[in-house]
């Protein structure tokens, strides 16, 4: 692990994605990928002075399964020592009034979401994990930062 650490935190260097002092929300969704990048993250913040937090949208869309995550990253962010904003909307009911596919509806909420915590911390950036398939979502995150 420590040399896939030592990869992250030289591209986020090189690239200058982070610098210190910096506040970034890291969106957790429970799965392999985000709890992956939280736990770079929380590891290269130590040494690179800057904060992170932990947001975690529950779109209601596995019933108590959906629970269960959200519980999942409650107790992650405690063991870890971080804050954690956790919110639950039903994209389901919000898909039927939007009349769209139920992933675009969840982008919507997680975009409005992650929008409202940055705001609500003065936070700086927002950090995801996730697959080249997600592009729309990267799309989105870059309006979001305001770099089209």
């Amino acid at each position: 692990m420590n040399e896939f650490v030592e990869k992250i935190r030289r591209c986020l260097e090189r690239h200058d994605m982070i610098s210190s002092g910096d506040h970034v929300i890291v969106g957790v969704s429970g799965g392999a990928d985000s709890i992956a990048l939280l736990h770079v993250l929380a590891k290269i913040s130590l040494e690179q002075k800057f904060k992170i937090s932990i947001a975690h949208l529950n779109h209601s869309a596995r019933g108590e399964e959906s629970d269960a995550d959200a519980q999942f990253v409650a107790d992650l962010a405690g063991k870890l020592g971080l804050e954690v904003f956790i919110e639950k909307q039903d994209v389901p009911q919000q898909r039927s009034q939007l009349k769209t596919s139920f992933q675009e509806a969840a982008r919507i909420a997680r975009l409005t979401f992650l929008k409202s915590i940055l705001a609500r911390c003065r936070a700086h950036k927002v950090a995801l994990g996730h697959t080249a398939d997600d592009q729309v979502e990267t799309v989105l995150m870059n309006l979001l930062r305001g770099s089209g």
